[in-house]
């Protein structure tokens, strides 16, 4: 049941990647955040500078998800 809640969090969103960099989902914006086809990190905070949104997020592979879910 734990892995299925894991399922749900990572299918709440997948952030868009663009010439490697990570697209902000609020104002749609690259940031400064680098993500190459080996990168993975978990729980990272993605900050844009242009509206200045944090995100929580994890990236494997080279694919970004929300971490948290917005409410």
């Amino acid at each position: 049941m734990r892995t299925e809640a894991l399922k749900m969090d990572r299918n709440c969103g997948r952030l868009i990647v663009k010439d490697g960099y990570v697209i902000c989902p609020s104002c749609k914006m690259r940031t400064s955040q680098v993500v190459r086809p080996d990168t993975r990190a978990t729980r990272l905070q993605l900050w844009c500078r242009h509206c200045k949104a944090a995100h929580i997020v994890d990236i494997e592979s080279g694919q970004c998800f929300f971490s948290q879910c917005p409410t």
